[in-house]
C-alpha cells in the first residue's frame, strides 16, 4: 500500500512547537552568539541538558541548526530568521501563533465546529481582543506577529495606490504604526494617525519615529467599535474585519461612515475569498479557520464585503487582484449619496 502524503501533515504541528520552543527558551539567541554543546545551553537557559540535545537533533533536521560534533550545534542562516530583534525576524510569528491561547483553542477546534463558537472563549471565559486587553504581554505577540507580516507585506500593498491624494489618513486598528509609517514614507506631504486599544499602540510612537515619520503621525488610542478620529479624507483597515463577525465589523463601518468626509475614500485590504477555491488559497482558508477558533470573524468574498459596506452606507468602488506574496486584496470604497 502507498504511503499517503497526508501522514507528514499529521506531524507538522510537533515542528511548529519545536521552532517554537527553541525561540521562546532563548536557545536561538544563544547560540547566535556561538556554537554551543547541549549542556552549555541548558545551564544558560535553565533547561535539562539532555533534552535539550533532543530538541537541538531535531532543529537540524529542520535546517535551523548544523551539528559539527555529536554535541556541538551552530546556528545556520536559516536559523537566524528566529533571532531577537533581527530585521526579517519571525521569532513573533512563533510566539503568537503557537501560544498557550492559540495552541490550546486549536486542541478545542471542535468546539467551533459543533457551536459557532470560539474555542477561545470556550477555554478562557471571555473573548481573545478582551483577554489581551487584560494582559498586555499576551498582546505584544499578537502586535509583533502582525508588524512582521505587515513589514513584508507593507510595499506590496500601497503599490498601485496614490495616497497622495489625501490630505489625512486615519489608519483604523493600525497597531504598532508599520503600515502608516510606509504610507507616509510614500506620500511625503500627507499626515496621519494611527487609532487602535492601548495596547495595540504601546509601539507606535517609536515605530513611527524610527521611520521619520513621527511629526506627520498622531496615536490616538480608542476603541473603534465606539468611535473614530473624525474629518480624515482616507481611513485605512488592514487585516481588521476579519477578526470579527458581521455584526460587529458592521459597528466598525458605520462609525467611519460617521466620520468620513462626503468625498473620502475607505481602503480595506483583506484576503478576498473566491467562491471556487483551489490549492493557492490555502494560508487564506487557514486563516479562515484560525478567525473561527480564536476571533469569530471570518475570511470573506467580494460579495460578502459589498454587501456589509452596502448596510453600512458605502458603494464598493473597486477591488484589486491579490497584492505580495499573502494575497491580500485592496477594497475601495465611496460613501453612498
Amino acid at each position: 500500500m502507498a504511503r499517503s502524503p497526508l501522514t507528514d501533515v499529521a506531524w507538522e504541528y510537533m515542528s511548529a512547537q519545536i521552532l517554537h520552543m527553541a525561540t521562546d527558551l532563548g536557545l536561538i539567541d544563544r547560540l547566535a552568539e556561538g556554537p554551543r554543546s547541549s549542556g552549555q545551553l541548558a545551564e544558560e537557559t535553565e533547561t535539562h541538558g539532555p533534552s535539550v540535545l533532543r530538541l537541538l537533533r531535531v532543529l537540524a533536521t529542520l535546517g535551523v541548526v548544523t551539528q559539527t560534533e555529536p554535541d556541538r550545534f551552530e546556528l545556520t542562516e536559516l536559523g537566524g530568521d528566529l533571532r531577537t530583534g533581527t530585521p526579517g525576524s519571525v521569532r513573533d510569528v512563533f510566539r503568537f501563533l503557537c501560544s498557550a491561547g492559540a495552541w490550546s483553542s486549536w486542541g478545542d477546534a471542535a468546539h467551533s465546529l459543533r457551536t459557532g463558537g470560539t474555542a477561545f472563549e470556550h477555554n478562557y471565559g471571555m473573548p481573545a481582543f478582551a483577554y489581551l486587553g487584560r494582559h498586555p504581554e499576551e498582546a505584544a505577540k499578537l502586535n509583533g506577529a502582525m508588524g512582521r507580516m505587515t513589514s513584508e507585506t507593507a510595499a506590496g500593498l500601497i503599490a498601485g495606490c496614490d495616497f497622495t491624494r489625501f490630505h489625512t489618513v486615519v489608519d483604523v486598528g493600525g497597531g504598532s504604526g508599520v503600515f502608516l509609517a510606509e504610507i507616509l514614507r510614500s506620500a511625503p506631504r500627507t499626515t496621519g494617525v494611527v487609532y487602535d486599544m492601548p495596547t495595540g499602540v504601546a509601539e507606535a510612537a517609536q515605530t513611527l519615529a524610527a521611520a521619520g515619520v513621527a511629526d506627520r503621525a498622531t496615536v490616538t488610542a480608542g476603541s473603534f467599535f465606539e468611535s473614530v478620529p473624525e474629518g480624515a479624507d482616507a481611513y485605512v483597515m488592514k487585516l481588521i474585519l476579519h477578526d470579527w463577525d458581521d455584526e460587529k465589523s458592521l459597528r466598525i463601518l458605520r462609525g467611519i461612515r460617521e466620520s468620513i468626509k462626503p468625498e473620502g475614500r475607505l481602503l480595506i485590504f483583506e484576503r478576498v475569498v473566491p467562491d471556487v477555491v483551489g490549492a493557492e488559497h490555502r494560508r487564506a482558508l487557514l486563516a479562515d479557520m484560525l478567525m473561527l477558533v480564536l476571533t469569530g470573524g471570518r475570511e470573506r468574498t467580494e460579495d460578502e464585503y459589498r454587501g456589509l459596506l452596502d448596510q453600512a452606507g458605502f458603494t464598493l468602488a473597486s477591488v484589486s487582484g491579490p497584492l505580495g506574496e499573502l494575497g491580500f486584496s485592496r477594497l475601495e470604497a465611496v460613501p453612498s449619496a
